[in-house]
């Protein structure tokens, strides 16, 4: 079932919105609602508008959606219970219908058959009757008396006595119960994160108005960045959840697990964001005429009920574990999955025996002729210079899969970041010179882009360019250019007018050889063992037929050359997939003597590092759909997924050393290394991955001038 458009949902969402904004306008509500009435109300609207019926379409998506914008209003409607239960008990139809009319008003719990009674029960107050997800089992029983239990939750849970009657029962199977409490679960996390998804936009809108010390706080760093990793990680968290809905509704048997892991990224990510935003609102957040305190109430609450709904195949980690599989795939659509499978033939032969690959290892010849055969070099480029027109998708299917493979093709980082600049902004005598050579695969060129003073500020760079007749005399000094030391060319970025406002108005853009006297490289050795290098300039002539663009228009060839990196992007999240693949190849050997039983400290890490994985992907998928669908890219999910997925390298890599213990911290060439030296060999590439490119902080700052939030 191919669930709802995006526009179908939202239209959806929107008339959930209607119904709430009469009923339980605010979180607030939730603090007035003290006999259940408000509460009993919303069932009953939302009954006469068809939320109750969802179950007949088996549209898990709307279900989702309407739980999500409960949950923004602090609203306990347990709509996913009644889904749950009309599908459990879908050969009753008078039940059923029953429960579409909102006669016969069901909550969830687990529990024993022969319980009289159950603890925590949300919106007791209101229900006629409770269903007990058994192993294997269901029963529902009608409620006979209500306890309220004060706390946390606004409304009070409840304990709940229950008749000893039973209305309906049957013995679905163990498979369909536990994929029932996989969608209470998930339908608590969703509720959640829409939840804290709010009080993060409350906090984000404080920040643009509130005052301290002469500017609007969100000028601060400490608080913009606080705000755009809550937006990150409800960004995520919705990806996730949807992700989990599109394999329920595809009927893919991962959808539990993908189910379980958008629960166990999007919990935590709600409390979390939910105190951040709390930091930001500060005392106009604290007290209950804002609504922040009850949706504080509602995220604690919804997350801690996750707890009562266990699950028999444990947590993300047992179940990859006990699989012989890993986490699921995204989906790009089935044009993208076919190519995946030519772009798996044709890495079949070339895959290395090693786990590290060095740059000096790279240069494979059979590989590169054979990516030049297929096209694989020019995948993105137009037909008519030469290339095979991919979808933006097909480019990320291929990124992905020679990361993963730890397949480098040398000349494909020349193609891809130049080939498109020179496509748009070269002359064409200029794209008659350059793209055969791209396209062949023979270009050794570094980036010289980062200086001694500029790093991620790229508009600040100082090595600059004079005009001389038909040459520019080019001065300064470039730094961390890796493979220079075997460069024939360099893609250079100068200041061709130091007095241009803004300061990136002044730059231009040249590619030219290097084998030219006034060029000078000094070698560094990284803490990854990589050779990066110090190039200078000394009255270094560049001819004007090597300018790349207009004069003082290297901007914009700049963010040509950039965009790819989009699909770039799925290199770290495939190499993390791979990494996370050989830790639980590793792992499997003897799970117990290696991350214990069920419960393990060691094994509720994994979840964690499997879960900010799976949050990355799905963020750089849902980047590359946006620039499939825009041509332009999202503003957001691009440097989001870079927040996430880098940072996640630092802690994975980092991880391994404590799930393993010192043998993971030996070299490649120590036998019987788990992972071969990969571990530790990407401890110390990691910091690369955080700071190059453009560092996560830089990538905070551009996620924050996108939500609006004050320089």
């Amino acid at each position: 079932m191919p669930g709802l458009s995006t526009s179908e949902l939202r239209h959806f969402s929107d008339a959930v919105d209607g119904v709430l904004s009469s009923l339980w306008p605010r979180a607030c509500t939730a603090g007035e609602d003290r006999d259940g009435g408000l509460l009993r109300a919303v069932w009953q609207d939302g009954a006469r508008h068809g939320w109750t019926a969802l179950a007949d379409d088996r549209a898990l998506d709307a279900v989702v959606a309407a739980t999500a914008r409960l949950g923004r209003v602090a609203c306990p409607l347990p709509l996913m219970d009644v889904y749950v239960t009309a599908t459990l008990l879908s050969d009753d139809g008078e039940l059923v219908r029953a429960i579409t009319a909102g006669d016969v008003r069901p909550v969830a719990a687990t529990g024993t058959a022969g319980s009289s009674s159950v603890r925590f029960v949300e919106a007791a107050s209101c229900a006629t009757h409770v269903l007990l997800v058994l192993d294997g089992e269901v029963v529902l029983r009608e409620i006979a008396a209500v306890t309220e239990t004060p706390g946390l939750a606004r409304p009070h849970w409840a304990d709940v006595e229950l008749s000893g009657a039973i209305t309906w029962r049957a013995a679905p199977g163990r498979d369909a119960t536990e994929q029932a409490k996989a969608l209470l679960r998930l339908g608590l996390a969703a509720r959640a994160a829409g939840a804290a998804e709010r009080t993060v936009e409350y906090s984000i809108a404080h920040a643009k108005e509130r005052v301290a010390f002469g500017r609007p706080i969100g000028a601060f760093q400490a608080v913009s960045h606080r705000a755009v990793d809550g937006a990150t990680a409800m960004t995520a968290s919705r990806a996730l959840i949807r992700e989990a809905v599109d394999g329920y509704l595809a009927d893919r048997r991962t959808w539990p697990l993908a189910a379980e892991i958008a629960v166990r990224f999007a919990a935590p990510a709600a409390v979390e964001a939910q105190f951040g935003a709390h930091h930001t609102l500060a005392a106009s957040g604290y007290f209950e005429e804002h609504d922040a305190p009850w949706l504080f109430r509602r995220v604690n609450a919804d997350v801690s009920a996750l707890d009562g709904i266990a699950l028999r195949a444990g947590d993300v980690a047992d179940m990859l574990i006990d699989s012989t599989e890993g986490l699921p795939v995204p989906e790009l659509g089935e044009r993208a999955e076919r190519f995946r499978e030519e772009v798996r033939r044709f890495a079949e032969p070339f895959r290395p025996a090693a786990a590290v690959v060095h740059f000096d290892d790279r240069n494979d010849q059979k590989l590169r002729e054979a990516a030049v055969e297929g096209g694989y070099l020019t995948l993105s480029w137009p037909a008519s210079a030469g290339g095979r027109e991919a979808t933006v998708e097909e480019q990320m299917v291929l990124s992905e899969e020679l990361a993963y493979q730890r397949i480098h093709v040398m000349g494909k980082g020349a193609a891809d970041l130049l080939g498109k600049a020179i496509i748009r902004h070269g002359s064409p005598e200029q794209q008659a010179r350059y793209l055969p050579l791209l396209a062949s695969g023979n270009f050794p060129f570094y980036l010289g882009y980062s200086e001694p003073e500029v790093g991620s500020d790229l508009a600040g760079l100082r090595t600059t360019a004079v005009r001389d007749g038909d040459d520019w005399i080019v001065n300064g000094r470039k730094m961390w250019g890796t493979g220079a030391h075997r460069a024939e060319w360099v893609w250079l970025a100068t200041r061709t007018d130091p007095h241009a406002t803004p300061p990136h108005a002044g730059i231009t853009v040249f590619l030219t050889r290097v084998d030219r006297p006034g060029f000078e490289v000094r070698q560094h050795t990284a803490l990854s063992g990589e050779i990066s290098c110090s190039t200078f300039f000394d009255d270094f002539r560049v001819p004007d037929a090597d300018r790349v663009g207009e004069v003082n228009g290297g901007w914009k060839v700049i963010g040509e050359a950039l965009a790819q990196e989009r699909v770039a992007m799925a290199n770290t999240a495939s190499h993390l997939l791979r990494l996370m693949d050989d830790m639980l190849a590793e792992i499997r050997k003897d799970p117990e003597g290696t991350v214990g039983a069920a419960g393990s400290a060691k094994r509720h890490l994994i979840s964690e590092l499997a879960a900010r994985l799976q949050a990355s992907r799905v963020l750089v998928n849902a980047s590359v759909r946006a620039t499939a669908k825009t041509g332009g890219g999202a503003r957001l999910e691009a440097p989001m997924a870079k927040i996430l997925a880098t940072q996640l390298l630092e802690d994975f890599s980092e991880a391994a050393l404590r799930v393993f213990g010192p043998a993971a911290a030996l070299g490649e060439n120590v036998a019987g290394v788990p992972g071969r030296g990969a571990f530790e060999y990407n401890l110390r590439l990691s910091i690369k991955q955080v700071v190059g490119g453009g560092t996560i902080d830089i990538q905070r700052n551009l996620v924050a001038r996108a939500l609006g939030l004050p320089r």
